[in-house]
């Protein structure tokens, strides 16, 4: 028996040294997340939940090279049991999305540039149109014929009557001035319109239901058919789509507008409750930088805000019946989801899991598909049902085999009056506190925007890149920041690098006193309102001891009379004409003199959200000054980049300049 015993103790002993044994192997068989890695992460959008809750159907885009936009699919998998999720069949070349499930959901309907039918193939017709297949994604059928790009469209209850958004193709008049290069422009001169076109199904010709002259931005069919709501504007800028437009009542037969419901709408998707008596929308706030969900009562004009008390920011709400509602946000850096009364909106917190912005959709029964995401996983389908969530896709596989950050979540007391600001903290897999480490602290854009906790890797996240690499990356959410209710979202105005960035040197002197951040070895950066704050904490403390400016901006009154959204900086700071000595006090070009530390500018050419002037004076500021710089200019990039290979830059760009000057 004792011989047994012993044997049995040092058996077990040589297994646990040998599983110890195994788990190290495994922890230093892990490799870094590249760049080249982190750019060829596989996107998951749109979730999209049938009625009866059985099959939830998705966009998977997949990166390619050589400046190609990421190939979109369309996904499905079940909301339980273990069938994996599958691909719609498709052309190899096809690109699908916005997939919307039939009430009855046999079949799929969505938007695609698959290749048409011989007999429709004529060059009269464009490429992107409405396309159906069955609930298992065969036998596919095209829906319409429009002669303009098909973006968006909405069924009617008995799925017979479709409407649909179409942008108006070029004259011939305008495709031979083109050609001939006879093609001035005049500014605010606006020619090509996405219009309403409806259609009766299965064969029933489409007619233009709204006139050129009108843009419109969503259109949804009542459930009896008898209305559409519109939200419409009067030019096709992205400033119309965001600051001006209007929601409205358009008969099916003849387009006349009934009635203006909202004067000032926000960009929310236009939604009716089951029954058809009310409808969903947004009120954009009067500063422009929130906004409030809104149900109407179409008969007595009744109108019920949603979610004005809740303690964080709410992105999106969704009819469940039509007297509850689901409403998605979030709350600090965590995601939050709502059940809402219809009658008089009153709410309840019912989860609060990690979600990376708004995308959700709800079943008959209350079961909710959403994206959602942990610190070790990217952005996948996940479902919430009866208080319990679960993945439902694992989209990029390879990213279990990468080694990951830790990610902690913070909140600290604000030195300027006491508030609580929250943020993240990303720490590398094997630091041990008490050892000061090389710091970036991120800045996000917005500055209505914030860090949600969970995956931080992308061309614009830097979490994951840079901690697995030594580096400790802080992600504060300042005042301006969403997550804390529209008051505190709308702190930003007027004070722009004021309050913010005290909240900002606040967590700073938290995570230093606690012996995370070395102080010799900081640094900040960021993109958009980030790249404005880099550029404005290097101009006005010496602690940093190099910024990445990214799209930042730089002459906040130059932005605001160039800018693709003119709407946007007003909303903080009045009129750029009359009041550009507001502009210029919160303006990082004013102080350039004072930035000695190195900066590196990050910029696309066809920036026109923060045009690329923007970075060039910082560039030539900074060289008049004599203090080191470099600027990096990326041909074809708009605002938010979209080319592998651009994106794949970027982060080597970060990663090799905080290795140089950290």
């Amino acid at each position: 028996m004792t011989n047994s015993l012993r044997w049995t103790w040092r058996g077990t002993t040589l297994l646990l040294a040998l599983l110890a044994l195994l788990a190290s192997a495994a922890v230093s068989a892990q490799t870094l997340p590249t760049p080249e890695a982190i750019a060829s992460l596989k996107s998951v959008s749109d979730p999209q939940i049938s009625h009866d809750g059985r099959w939830i159907a998705y966009t998977l885009a997949t990166p390619q090279r050589e400046g190609k936009p990421a190939r979109q699919q369309i996904w499905r998998v079940p909301t339980q049991g273990s069938q994996p999720a599958r691909a719609l069949p498709a052309p190899a070349d096809a690109s699908d999305e916005y997939p919307r499930w039939s009430r009855d959901g046999r079949s799929l309907n969505f938007v695609s540039d698959r290749p048409l039918p011989k007999e429709l193939d004529s060059g009269a017709v464009a490429k992107k149109q409405v396309w159906q297949v069955d609930a298992d994604g065969n036998n596919a059928r095209v829906l319409t014929q429009s002669i303009g790009d098909v973006s968006a469209f909405s069924f009617d209850a008995s799925g017979k009557q479709l409407a649909y958004l179409a942008t108006d193709p070029p004259t011939a008049e305008d495709k031979a001035a083109i050609e001939a290069k006879d093609d001035a422009k005049q500014v605010g001169e606006f020619r090509q319109f996405a219009r309403v076109w409806v259609q009766s199904l299965p064969d029933g010709k489409p007619r233009a239901l709204t006139p050129p002259g009108i843009q419109v931005q969503d259109v949804a069919w009542s459930p009896d058919g008898k209305q559409l709501a519109a939200r419409i504007s009067d030019g096709t800028t992205l400033n119309h789509y965001w600051y001006r437009s209007r929601v409205v009542l358009l008969d099916p037969q003849t387009g006349t507008q009934q009635k203006v419901l909202e004067a000032r709408a926000s960009a929310f998707p236009l939604q009716w409750s089951p029954d058809g008596s009310r409808l969903l929308y947004g009120q954009l706030g009067s500063h422009g930088m929130t906004a409030v969900p809104m149900i109407h009562d179409i008969a007595s004009g009744r109108i019920t805000p949603l979610g004005t008390d809740w303690p964080g920011t709410l992105w999106l709400v969704r009819w469940q019946d039509d007297r509850t509602l689901i409403g998605e946000g979030q709350r600090g850096v965590r995601g939050g989801f709502l059940r809402f009364n219809a009658a008089d909106g009153a709410w309840k917190e019912i989860a609060q899991p990690q979600i990376p912005y708004q995308a959700f959709t709800v079943a008959a029964s209350g079961q909710i598909a959403y994206l959602g995401m942990t610190a070790s996983q990217p952005i996948e389908v996940w479902t919430l049902h009866q208080g319990k969530t679960q993945a439902r896709t694992n989209s990029n596989p390879q990213v279990a085999t990468w080694k990951h950050g830790t990610v902690r979540e913070l909140s600290w007391t604000s030195s300027k009056d006491g508030r609580q600001i929250s943020g993240l903290l990303l720490t590398p897999p094997d630091w041990k506190p008490g050892k000061p480490l090389p710091t970036l602290v991120q800045i996000h854009g917005g500055p209505a925007w914030a860090w949600c906790s969970g995956w931080q890797g992308s061309w614009h996240d830097w979490g994951q890149l840079l901690s697995t690499r030594g580096y400790v990356v802080f992600l504060p959410n300042p005042r301006g920041s969403e997550g804390q209710g529209a008051a505190f979202t709308e702190l930003a105005r007027n004070d722009w690098g004021g309050g913010d960035f005290q909240d900002i040197l606040d967590g700073i002197d938290m995570l230093e006193s606690e012996g995370v951040i070395d102080p010799q070895r900081l640094a900040i950066g960021g993109w958009s309102y980030g790249g404005y704050m880099s550029a404005w904490a290097a101009s006005h403390s010496d602690r940093f001891k190099t910024a990445i400016v990214g799209a930042g901006v730089i002459d906040i009154g130059a932005m605001a009379l160039t800018t693709d959204t003119p709407d946007y900086l007003p909303g903080y700071f009045g009129s750029p004409v009359t009041q550009r000595e507001i502009y210029d006090r919160h303006s990082p070009i004013r102080f350039a003199g004072k930035i000695k530390a190195p900066v590196l500018i990050l910029h696309g050419e066809q920036d026109k959200r923060v045009p690329l002037s923007q970075g060039q004076m910082l560039h030539g500021a900074l060289e008049f000054t004599g203090t080191p710089v470099e600027m990096v200019v990326y041909p074809r990039g708009p605002h938010w980049f979209h080319e592998f290979e651009h994106e794949r830059d970027v982060q080597e760009r970060v990663l090799g300049w905080l290795e140089k000057h950290l």
